[in-house]
């Protein structure tokens, strides 16, 4: 499972006292506060330099937003004897093209909403050994702080194949190989454990260990990180928060005021169908802004993509996608035109080859 592409980055729900118009505001922008922190991977997005006053002016970037009904509640919530007023879910819908230009104005990161979904593992210890924590066991938390940081993410079926491809003292133990035979079932190019005990003072510790295949989403190696916190949610929750931030460190950019060409060859277009296709894809990045055809002989084609960000950030996207297979320097006489380009200034080539979906 290469990547999921998120489609809720724009939209955001948020609780307010009630429907008055200053708590709607207020409650506009707690919701453009959280879609930043979605499309940039950055959780202090608020405190970056322009953004407080787009938080104060949330509705110029609204689409349209909605008073969501509360939720239900099986016993009144009171307190010294006098019932609590319930908060009103506020759904807001902010306009992607308006987002993307604030970013870009601000000069905030832009993260791509294709991003790796991680297979989870999450190990406690106990006195009576390690147990594998399953979703009915586990805090909300950790679904809720994936979902507001634009994490996409899944977990294990612990089913029999599960077990006898991995116990909880191997995922304890952090066995490298178990892990990674056990991350092929679901596709998964990275995972994330999480492992943590209760200690004498009632605290929780821990650590979270991401890792990936060789050249992946964690980097050339893997990342262990040890923290203590003062219950499992609160744990879950801050090691999520450190995992998130890392990788959108590594997969944000920074759009360039002049854009930069990168070259892209491409193998096997040997139909109108195919070069629809590839085009289809490759305007679709957000890191790219046009795609223009350089040549076509037999069925190679040499394109050059103006991006506005890093070549890291597009060669990772081409790497991810399934219809694109890496290859060496093609043996074809129309790349020498690799050489002799105008313009803004060109990246290396990268290689490919094109395969249709079936």
């Amino acid at each position: 499972m290469l990547a999921v592409a998120i489609n809720d980055l724009y939209s955001a729900t948020v609780e307010v006292p009630d429907q008055n118009r200053k708590h709607r505001q207020q409650g506009f922008s707690l919701a453009l506060a959280q879609v930043l922190i979605k499309t940039t991977g950055a959780k202090d997005i608020a405190a970056q330099p322009g953004v407080s006053d787009a938080l104060s002016q949330a509705s110029n970037y609204m689409v349209k937003y909605a008073y969501l009904p509360r939720p239900a509640i099986v016993e009144p919530i009171e307190s010294d004897g006098v019932p609590i007023e319930q908060n009103t879910p506020l759904s807001v819908q902010f306009a992607k093209a308006a987002i993307d230009d604030l970013m870009r104005k601000l000069d905030l990161p832009i993260w791509p909403a294709n991003r790796p979904e991680l297979l989870i593992w999450v190990v406690e210890q106990t006195a009576s050994g390690y147990r594998f924590v399953d979703e009915a066991d586990l805090p909300p938390e950790l679904a809720s702080t994936f979902k507001s940081r634009g994490q996409p993410f899944q977990l294990p079926l612990y089913d029999l194949n599960d077990q006898l491809a991995l116990n909880a003292l191997a995922a304890w133990s952090l066995n490298e190989q178990q892990l990674g035979d056990a991350a092929k079932r679901y596709g998964a190019d990275s995972w994330l454990v999480l492992r943590y005990s209760e200690v004498s003072s009632g605290a929780v510790r821990g650590s979270w260990y991401l890792a990936g295949r060789s050249g992946k989403l964690a980097g050339e190696g893997t990342v262990l990180n040890t923290l203590e916190s003062d219950s499992e949610s609160a744990f879950l929750s801050r090691s999520i928060d450190q995992v998130v931030d890392r990788l959108a460190e590594q997969m944000a950019y920074f759009a360039d005021a002049e854009a930069n060409l990168f070259r892209v060859v491409v193998e096997n277009i040997n139909s109108f169908a195919a070069f629809s296709e590839l085009n289809h894809f490759l305007s679709g990045l957000e890191i790219v802004n046009g795609v223009k055809v350089r040549s076509i002989e037999g069925d190679t084609i040499i394109l050059d993509l103006a991006m506005e960000g890093e070549s890291r950030v597009l060669l990772r996207a081409l790497n991810k996608e399934s219809r694109l297979s890496r290859v060496t320097q093609l043996d074809n006489d129309s790349t020498t035109e690799l050489t002799s380009v105008a313009g803004p200034r060109t990246d290396t080539a990268a290689y490919f080859r094109w395969q249709a979906a079936r």
